[in-house]
Formats: C-alpha cells, sequence, structure tokens
C-alpha cells in the first residue's frame, strides 16, 4: 500500500494515523509546510519520505509529487500512490486534486462543493427535509438588508467555505449589517441567529459509507464565543439520541462520506436537530482522543486497520463522559497541582496547545472524564472557577 498523507504534523495529534498506518506496514509518504527535522524523530521514522513544499501552490504541491515519485522509482517502490488523505479541511480541494490527477479513489473535484460550500449543504438538508436557520448566501448589500428585512436581527454572516469560526460576523442592526457587508472578501451567507445548544455527530465511515463508530459532543457555547474570549468547554457524551443518530446515518449517506471521518453540527432545538454544516474530517484539535478515552480504544489505529486490511472494528460502548476544559491567560482559582489532586486518574491529558489553537481552545488543555455527567459538569466548574 502506497499512502501519501498531506500535511503529517498538523494538528501534532494526527502525526499517530502515521505511527499506526507504519505499523501495519503501508507505505506513507508525506508533503507538508513544515521542516522535515522540526518533525518528532518516530514521525520522521514512519515516513518513507517527505517532501516540504507550499501547499497552497497547485504548482508548487505538483512539483513536490514528481519529487516524491522520482524517489519511489530510485528507491524501486512502486511508481504510484493507492490513496491520499488529509485530515485536515484546510486541504480537502488539494486532496480532491490529487486523486483527479492520479486516478485514485476517494474525493474528487465535483464532489468538493457540497463537502465544503455552506450553501450547497444548505440546499441539500432542504431538499432532505430537515429544517435549518432561515437565510441564504447573500449578492451584496442591497440583497443583505432585503434578506434581514424578511429574517429580522440578529443575523450571523459566516462565509460560504472555512473552517470554525473563522470570518464569522455577528450582526446585531442595519448599521452594523451596512458596515460589515462592503468589507467582507468572497462568498458569504446572512442567516437568523439561533441560540440553541450545538450537538454533533461524528464518527467514522467505511469503504461503503457504512458507520463503524459514531459519536457526539455537547458544546456549552459556540466556537464563536470561544474565540470572542468564554472559556472553552464541551464534551463527549455517553448517549446519542436517536433522532440525532438516524440523521446522522442518513447525512453521511447522503453527503457520500466514505473511508473518512465526520463532523456534522447541529442546532438541538426541543428534540429537533438542525443540521448548521457538515464536515468530511475528524473533529479538530484533541478531539479523536476525547473519543479514545470514551470508549477505551484507539481510533487512530482502526482507521489504519481500514485502509491496510479494509476492515476495522472499535469498541461502541461509551465508558466515560470526556469534556474538554481550555484555560486562557488569565487568573484561576484552582493551580493546576489542585486539579491534579482533585480529579487524580479522571485527568487524562494536560497540555499546552498549538499557538494557531489559543483563541478558540484555549492555551491549556485538559482532559477529564467520568462516567457521570454531573460530575463532568462539577470538574469543568472547577477548573474554569475564576478568583
Amino acid at each position: 500500500m502506497e499512502f501519501l498523507y498531506i500535511s503529517p504534523e498538523f494538528p501534532p495529534n494526527y502525526a499517530n494515523f502515521v505511527l499506526q498506518l507504519d505499523k501495519l506496514g503501508v507505505n506513507v509518504w508525506g508533503i507538508g509546510e513544515a521542516d522535515f527535522y522540526a518533525m518528532p524523530a518516530n514521525l520522521r521514522a514512519a515516513m518513507q519520505w517527505y517532501v516540504r513544499t507550499n501547499l497552497s501552490a497547485v504548482t508548487e504541491v505538483a512539483q513536490a509529487l514528481a519529487q516524491l515519485l522520482s524517489v519511489k522509482a530510485s528507491l524501486n517502490t512502486p511508481p504510484h500512490f493507492d490513496l491520499v488523505e488529509s485530515h485536515n479541511e484546510q486541504w480537502l480541494r488539494l486532496e480532491g486534486l490529487i486523486n483527479a490527477k492520479y486516478g485514485l479513489d476517494g474525493i474528487q473535484p465535483a464532489d468538493l462543493d457540497r463537502l465544503k460550500k455552506k450553501s450547497v449543504m444548505k440546499k441539500l438538508f432542504q431538499e432532505f427535509g430537515l429544517p435549518v436557520a432561515r437565510g441564504e448566501r447573500v449578492r451584496d448589500v442591497a440583497h443583505g438588508l432585503e434578506l434581514a428585512a424578511v429574517v429580522g436581527y440578529p443575523l450571523i454572516l459566516k462565509p460560504d467555505e472555512g473552517v470554525g469560526a473563522g470570518g464569522i460576523h455577528p450582526v446585531e442592526d442595519e448599521a452594523q449589517l451596512r458596515r460589515i457587508l462592503p468589507e467582507l472578501n468572497g462568498a458569504y451567507l446572512l442567516e437568523e441567529f439561533i441560540d440553541r445548544r450545538i450537538v454533533t455527530y461524528d464518527g467514522l465511515a467505511d469503504h461503503n459509507g457504512d458507520i463503524l463508530f459514531e459519536n457526539s459532543l455537547i458544546y456549552g457555547e459556540g466556537v464563536l464565543e470561544y474565540v470572542r474570549g468564554k472559556d472553552t468547554f464541551f464534551y463527549v457524551s455517553r448517549h446519542i439520541p436517536d433522532q440525532l443518530a438516524k440523521i446522522g446515518r442518513q447525512l453521511t449517506k447522503l453527503f457520500d462520506i466514505r473511508r473518512k471521518f465526520f463532523h456534522f453540527e447541529f442546532f438541538e432545538d426541543h428534540g429537533r436537530y438542525l443540521p448548521i454544516e457538515i464536515n468530511c474530517r475528524p473533529p479538530g484539535g484533541a478531539i479523536l482522543d476525547m473519543m479514545n478515552y470514551s470508549v477505551d480504544d484507539d481510533l487512530y489505529a482502526a482507521y489504519a486497520r481500514l485502509i491496510a486490511h479494509g476492515e476495522a472494528a472499535v469498541a461502541a460502548a461509551k465508558k466515560y463522559y470526556c469534556c474538554y476544559v481550555g484555560r486562557r491567560d488569565r487568573a484561576y482559582l484552582h493551580s493546576h497541582d489542585d486539579i491534579r489532586a482533585a480529579f487524580g486518574r479522571g485527568l487524562v491529558e494536560y497540555a499546552e496547545n498549538p499557538p494557531l489553537f489559543h483563541q478558540a481552545m484555549g492555551r491549556y488543555r485538559y482532559i477529564l472524564r467520568s462516567a457521570s455527567e454531573a460530575e463532568i459538569l462539577r470538574m469543568a466548574n472547577y477548573v474554569l472557577q475564576k478568583l
């Protein structure tokens, strides 16, 4: 198996995919933007070869791939790639272009609009019969004012194609809308503001699009609120409501997600689930690790088995609720030593996040688990309690 992995160094925990693939005898070839020698030694050793390039420049990526193929020829390895993967939303279009260039199975350029553009997702949700936030892609200021008159304030402006809370603007009134719209670059959606809890349906689909593993996150606040400075808190639930699981499985088929992780976000509204967007990738940051902690299994290894052997099994029963708590550079009542003493083995991970994650995820992450939801909420409150 000749496997091309895009950006093996970021986020740092995704190096585990490469390590697990290597263990199963998959030849992993890498391209990315990091210096090779800045990567951990075990990651460097798990790749057959790596070429540093600008992943945003198609010409430079083509040169990097040509270099890899030349190296493969010199090493007498098969002169092709069998699969390409990024696990990173930012490089999904690049993944599709590489698949098309080399005739590989996987996401193709024709698939990308429905997997990347919120306006296309929204149309598919509506055609499938799911309720969605009122609004649409906005053409100009005049169109925006017309939409606002129908939908009413407050509103949300969000990029048609974007990751997380990047580029999102809350709009409280007409004056703010008139000020913001002319300053925007690229296509944007203008939607009603929905003040409801956000939940997710996440997991891993096999080659046929059947679910190998499913998961649900419950957010304390929306990602936009975390970016604006609120402490970050969300958790893996031990239970997935039947209706959420049903819709999530249907959307996996609707969007034809195969051999991929996925991350779907919903507003929860009195038993109804309003889809916000789908992502054809794992949930970000340390969430895969949280999913592992919740079941005492290894999704990195399961993905590697899926690639190497065509099938994999993962523990399904959630033993624990598992929460993420992000602390910022501010004064908290309880020290790190206090937290360790208070929760012992319930604290399964503590680390500093990569700088790119600080704004949305906090500078320091605490991952805690418990069989009790009430205990998880108490733990988070303890960690985030201010002076």
